[in-house]
């Protein structure tokens, strides 16, 4: 027997004085390097900023790098999820306490990756938006980022720069993978598109930062003060 089920998901605001800045996109992006980058910027222009990363540091981020990504060990890909949640639980209370402190965070990936990639270890996927809904189901009791800026890429320039960098050596770092990745980028991006800002990043390095720093300054002015005001 087949059942009609019907849902709508939202998400909790940042209630806080500091500001949740998030970067997403496929490998090869250059999410890891802007974070460092932009948070150097913000830094030297007198904002307490911070950068941070999914999967974290904390034990159970460790063990997801260490052990699931490096494909040492296979778990089912509903495992997966759990462990991302779990490992975002614990990251939850660190982001809470520095957005209380008023702190411009800055994270590399965020909940969307996981819903990206648990759809990439789906064999089929029938109704994406059913599956999107799915995914992001446990995700409604953590802070959403104020902003989301999505590092958008063709998949032939990320495979390029894989190619050349020697920490890309994860199970989703192949071409297959990246295709299903993008595709679900691409759907979830339409669907909530009020989400995600989309930034070119098919570009110098240096050109991305300068992008991505005019438009978090920006929005930062308006909540933020330096600390030498």
């Amino acid at each position: 027997m087949k059942y009609k089920v019907s849902f709508s998901i939202d998400f909790r605001r940042n209630p806080y004085r500091g500001k949740f800045i998030a970067l997403e996109g496929i490998d090869g992006s250059g999410k890891t390097i802007q974070t460092a980058r932009i948070v150097e910027a913000l830094k030297e222009k007198g904002y307490d900023a911070i950068g941070m990363k999914e999967p974290t540091d904390l034990v159970i981020g460790k063990f997801i790098k260490q052990e699931v990504l490096s494909g040492k060990i296979s778990i089912p890909p509903v495992a997966i999820q759990y462990l991302f949640s779990a490992d975002r639980s614990m990251h939850q209370v660190e982001i809470e306490k520095l957005l209380k402190k008023g702190k411009i965070i800055v994270s590399d990936r965020y909940f969307w990756s996981a819903v990206c990639y648990g759809i990439a270890d789906l064999d089929q996927v029938a109704d994406y938006y059913i599956t999107v809904l799915s995914l992001l189901s446990p995700y409604n009791r953590f802070l959403k980022p104020d902003i989301t800026y999505f590092l958008d890429i063709p998949i032939k320039t990320a495979l390029k720069r894989i190619g050349k960098s020697s920490k890309h050596n994860e199970i989703y770092d192949n071409e297959k993978k990246l295709v299903k990745i993008k595709r679900a980028y691409d759907f979830i991006k339409k669907k909530f598109e009020k989400e995600f800002v989309a930034v070119d990043a098919d570009k110098t390095i240096e050109e991305v930062t300068d992008e991505l720093l005019k438009r978090i300054e920006k929005s930062a002015k308006r909540v933020h003060k330096v600390k030498s005001s």
